[in-house]
């Protein structure tokens, strides 16, 4: 697992492998409060308030959770309410600045100085280590009718 706080107090967590035991709602909800309990505990994070958390789940990689505070709570301000989103079999792209590295697939989108590729096309896991790229699971914010494929 890891663990990236950024500094409009959202926290993203990679989860490599399937996490959750099944992806039901109820299920997951439960899931998602222990997650919470073990951030606070052992990453120290002080949290209360509205929180949206976003399941984005890729059967090759695992499981994206995107953690959002949107409000406080009013009367009691030490509690945690949790609104949770389910995204099954989302599209995650990898990133890399190599274009060496998926030299051997088709389908590789180019921009901003970056090469994208679909994990469903990637055949070789090993080369989705972090030293190479990074996952990109919010690609859907671009436009690819505007992307440039190369062959």
């Amino acid at each position: 697992m890891k663990v990236q706080v950024l500094e409009n107090e959202k926290i993203v967590l990679f989860l490599y492998n399937y996490f959750f035991k099944t992806l039901e709602k109820e299920d997951v909800v439960k899931e998602v409060k222990q997650i919470f309990l073990k951030l606070i505990k052992y990453y120290k994070l002080n949290m209360s308030g509205v929180y949206n958390v976003l399941v984005y789940e890729n059967a090759k990689y695992g499981i994206i959770l995107e953690i959002e505070k949107t409000s406080e709570l009013l009367f009691n301000p030490d509690l945690i309410d949790i609104k949770v989103k389910i995204y099954k079999d989302f599209d995650f792209y990898f990133k890399t600045k190599d274009y060496f590295i998926l030299k051997n697939y088709k389908n590789i989108y180019y921009e901003n100085g970056y090469f994208y590729i679909n994990l469903k096309d990637i055949t070789d896991s090993l080369m989705l280590i972090e030293e190479f790229g990074t996952i990109d699971y919010n690609f859907e914010k671009y436009d690819l009718s505007k992307k440039i494929f190369i062959q």
